[in-house]
This record gives C-alpha cells, structure tokens and sequence, in this order.
C-alpha cells in the first residue's frame, strides 16, 4: 500500500500545479480592479485586431500587448454569454478556445469587446479604451489551403499545407520531400470543394504532370502536345467541372540589390490553353496564343460562357516594366467546343495599371483583381493593390483594404461573403494570408492576418505562404497517394495517353503552331 501512495503522491501534485498554472493562464473568475488609470486609447496590440469583422467560427484572435508593462489583464465580452479572463505575467494573451468558440456562435451580428489593463513599473493599473470587433453572421470557409516556401531561389523545403481555421491545426497535403524535391504549385479547386482539385509539378526527376483529383481518385496527367510544353502554370476549373483553363508560362526571374522587393519575374512566353477532362485531350485557339502577346490567369465567368484572362504585348527582358497587362475575354460554348469572339473589358492604358489574378465572386457581380504599376507577375511587386470591377456597370476601383505593400493571391469564399488575399503589410517582405469581410454591398471590411496560436509566429517566421484558396473541408487525399502519381508518372498509362490532341490537326483549327517560341521545349515555370 506504501508504493502505491508514493507512486499516487507525485501524480497528485502534477495534477495540482497543472490546475494551478491553468488558472494563472486562464482565470475563471474576474480579477478585481478598482483603483485604475483610465487611457483614452485603445492599447496597442500585435496582430492588429482591432475595429474589424471576424467569422464566427475562427480560432482564437491571440495576440500581444505592446505596451510596457509587468502584468497583464483582457476581459473579453459581448452581449450574450460569459466574459473570458485572461490574467498573464507576460504579455502575451492566449485565449481559451472552448470559451472563444461559444462566445462568437452565440452573438453573430454583434459587437466583440475587449478591454485591456495592463500594471506598470509603479504597480498602477491602466484601463485602455475598449477595442470592438463584430462577429459576422457568416461563416468562413472552415479551411485554407496555400503553399509554404523559403524566401530564395531553392526548393529544398517546399509544400502544400491546409489549415483548419476553426483552430489552429495545420497539416501537409504534400511535401516536396517525397519526390525527390521538385516544385509543387497552382493548386486550384471546384467551387471551393477540394473533390476536384488540380496541383502542378515540376519535377527534373519524375517529370511535369498535372495531378488531377476527382471524386477522391487522383491521377496525373500529361498535357503537352507538339505546339505546347507540358509544364502548366496558372488554372481554372470550368463551372461544369469537365474543363480546366490552363497558361504556359516561362518565367525568369531577376534580382535587384537597393530595392524593397530583390526578386522579380520575368514572362519570356505566355499562352493558354483547355482541357478536357472526359476526353484526356488539350485544345486551344490562335486567339489566346498569339506569337506576339502573352496569355495568362485565366479565369471562368460564373456562367461558363466567357473564358477571362490577362494579356500583353510580348516584349524583351530589357522591357519589363513595360509590361501593362489588359484585361480580356473570350466567349466558349463546352458543348460545341467553338470559340467566340476576342473582346477587351478593362484596358490597362485607362487604369493606368498592369490588370492580372481576375477572380469573379461567386454570384458574378464582381471581378477582383491585382494591380500594380506594371508586369504579369504581380507577387514581387513591391506595390501591388487590389482593385474591384462591378461586372454590371464595368466600373473599376482600388479597394479600401489594399495596404502600401503588396496584396495580392486573391479568392473568394464559397459564400461570397468573404476574401483571402496575401498581403506583405507586416514587414514588406514576407507575404502572409489575410482575410476580409466582403458584404452584399461589396463593402470589403478591415483585414486581419491568418491568427496563430503564438502571437509573434510571424515575427521569426522566415517562409512566404502562395495562392492561399479557401475550401469548405479538408483535401481526403492522402500524401502517400499524391507522391505516389508523382514517382510513377512515367509509367502510368493515364499519363502515356494523356493528351489526344498532341498534333495540330487534332487541335483547334485555329491552334498556331507558333514558330517563333521554339523555346518553348525547355520552358521552366517557376513562381
């Protein structure tokens, strides 16, 4: 019996500090403040969350006061429901879950207030005006899928990652540690549903498929042909879910030493084309691959009728910030497989900017777009902005959200009711996702940054986060699954007959054959 008590004797005293730090972390009752300086300002707080909409179903906003202090105190509220506590010794304030996600699901519509006090060297309390927050009345997509990578030109650490937004969970859909440390990118999806997804692969090893995901199968797919290299870029899934708009991109990229951003890219080459997936076979128009202008983002209006993209002349490398881009679009009949006329809807000359990424809001009145002083590769512009066009009235204008850094990798939620974007607004160099409010107005509110579970991730966080996508459940696919359509690319029948329409004949009748890009068989895309 007296090893039982000595075994159950340190066990009852980890269990009693356990419960002791707990409450230190998270205390459960109000801590009493009677005596208190009031400060007419709201306390500085790192993230910014503050005066903005959030989701009600997002992970816990932590943040860190950044005012001086030894001892640190958030009452956190809104109409209905408990106050959360949170007295700490440091200033950061992590803040339950549990409690958080109750708090937000009983008060959509209404204010979230916190009220910040903070003790000084001179044991004085300071009250600080309360900051206010809404909780929105629609959800965001449970979670955001985007591409992790080094800030430098290597592959070596590179992978697609989903995050469950509801709380802090993030796990990798795959690696490029499993094929040899080729590059994965331009992953796109179906209406927000990872069932059809499609991810592009470059990879000097196995090869340059299309890893294509529907309905939990996945196969990888070659879409070269004798005109086109088989490296695809940028994608978008035809709302019929039976064709992909694909560009062929060939990048380089530049380096300059007294800038704020040192990289930039630039477009040798650009065309696009389709693929169909019932019929495994690629099929284009001389109308979007024309020799003398490059072809990009594509993008499908909600209807399916109008096939929208970026276009611009095709100039020298010494030219690059001469590249304006417009933006364009061609009517597409799926059933028919004709192609309609070639028509300008926004010209760069008028916006006096470079107009590229057209993403279209679910209902389809409007077209979000990136635009920077010039270039089709808009990320490594050190000033890139987000515009909105109302397709209706064709009226186009810089979106109250855009910061003084770069914004860009726009999408939209499932609902329409809100927009992830990448922004670099917190250091200038380092691209992170940032969500806004989008309502039926098309007022877009006050960005916040994706919330982590240590406030300061950011701070010592050296990756850069590409194309993050909302989706409304996670990808099924396992990584294994991926990896292994990868390895086995080459072997794969899928892969060996692919693409049908390998010969001009086969394609368009008004495919070019476009000799002057007889560069094209060692195009390299990179992002």
């Amino acid at each position: 019996m007296k090893r039982k008590y000595y075994i159950l004797l340190p066990m009852g005293i980890t269990v009693v500090l356990l419960v002791v730090l707990s409450c230190l972390m998270f205390h459960d009752g109000a801590l009493t403040i009677e005596d208190y300086i009031t400060i007419d300002t709201p306390a500085r707080i790192h993230p910014d969350y503050t005066s903005t909409v959030i989701p009600p179903n997002i992970a816990p906003l932590n943040f860190q006061i950044k005012e001086p202090g030894k001892h640190f105190y958030a009452e956190i509220y809104s109409g209905n429901g408990k106050t959360i506590y949170v007295n700490s010794r440091n200033p950061v304030i992590r803040i339950p879950p549990r409690r958080w996600r109750k708090l937000l699901e009983i008060n959509r519509g209404r204010e979230l207030n916190c009220d910040i006090y903070v003790k000084d060297k001179n044991d004085r309390w300071c009250k600080f005006k309360t900051i206010t927050n809404t909780i929105a009345e629609d959800e965001i997509d449970r979670y955001l899928i985007y591409r992790k990578i080094d800030l430098c030109v290597a592959w070596y650490d590179m992978g697609i990652y989903q995050r469950d937004l509801s709380c802090f969970n993030e796990s990798v859909v795959l690696h490029n540690s499993t094929y040899n440390y080729g590059c994965t990118n331009c992953h796109s999806f179906l209406n927000n549903i990872p069932d059809n997804m499609v991810m592009q692969v470059r990879s000097t090893k196995y090869g340059t498929p299309m890893l294509m995901g529907r309905g939990g199968k996945i196969s990888a797919v070659n879409t070269k042909t004798e005109v086109t290299p088989g490296k695809c870029g940028f994608t978008a899934w035809h709302p019929g879910g039976k064709i992909i708009a694909f560009s062929l991109n060939k990048y380089s990229m530049m380096y300059h030493t007294a800038t704020v951003e040192v990289r930039e890219v630039f477009d040798h080459a650009a065309d696009l084309a389709l693929y169909l997936l019932d019929e495994n076979r690629v099929i284009s128009t001389g109308r979007i691959t024309r020799p003398d202008r490059m072809e990009t983002f594509p993008a499908w209006s909600p209807d399916g009728k109008y096939l929208y993209f970026c276009s611009a002349p095709q100039l020298p490398p010494e030219g690059h910030k001469e590249v304006l881009c417009d933006l364009m679009r061609i009517g597409f009949d799926p059933k028919t497989q004709k192609w309609g006329d070639l028509e300008t809807v926004l010209e760069a000359r008028k916006l006096k900017r470079s107009i590229t990424q057209p993403r279209f809001s679910p209902d389809g009145r409007y077209i979000l777009l990136s635009c920077s002083d010039y270039s089709d590769f808009p990320i490594h512009q050190a000033k890139c902005d987000l515009y909105l066009l109302e397709v209706a009235t064709g009226q186009c204008r810089e979106m109250s959200i855009s910061s003084e850094r770069n914004d860009s990798w726009h999408g939209f939620s499932g609902s329409g009711r809100w927009i992830v974007f990448n922004s670099k607004r917190m250091d200038g160099r380092f691209a992170r996702p940032h969500f806004s409010y989008f309502d039926q107005t098309g007022k877009a509110h006050k960005p916040f940054v994706m919330p982590q579970k240590d406030p300061t991730y950011y701070d010592s966080l050296t990756r850069v986060y590409n194309i993050p996508e909302l989706i409304s459940r996670p990808v099924k696919i396992s990584q294994r699954r991926l990896s292994e359509s990868i390895i086995n690319y080459k072997k794969t029948a899928t892969a060996a007959n692919a693409v049908t329409g390998a010969t001009p004949g086969v394609m368009a009748p008004t495919m070019s054959p476009q000799p002057e890009k007889s560069a094209w068989p060692n195009a390299d895309i990179r992002e």
